[in-house]
């Protein structure tokens, strides 16, 4: 049994919502020091957005699976897609779990960490 309700409908500020009502079923958090990184903004602008709507498909866990389809539901064209796909595994920011190149099935990712600076000693 989940040790807290899962918020339903939360209302989040007017600028942030297409909603009148401003209640979202599901919104992201994104920590300052991630958009501040250098690594986030060497990434494309593309990438960054991809990276972004990986995280909202994702429901907050860290493997999660990102169709087609649901780039398309972001406006991503298929050739895009697939490049800003590239440059977020090259970059470090997600990894390929699994391909489902030949099986035809969906790739399964996890989000890395390997895009962050090695701790000083």
């Amino acid at each position: 049994m989940p040790r807290h309700k899962a918020a339903q409908n939360c209302k989040v500020q007017f600028w942030m919502s297409a909603r009148q009502d401003c209640k979202e079923g599901r919104f992201i958090q994104v920590g300052n020091s991630l958009l501040l990184s250098e690594a986030f903004q060497k990434l494309s602008m593309g990438a960054r957005n991809l990276y972004l709507c990986m995280a909202m498909e994702s429901g907050g866990k860290r493997a999660f699976t990102f169709p087609q389809s649901a780039g398309k539901k972001y406006g991503f064209p298929p050739r895009s897609m697939r490049r800003y796909q590239q440059e977020l595994l090259d970059a470090g920011f997600v990894e390929l779990e699994s391909s489902g190149r030949f099986t035809r099935e969906k790739n399964a990712y996890l989000f890395s960490t390997r895009w962050r600076p090695a701790p000083e000693d």
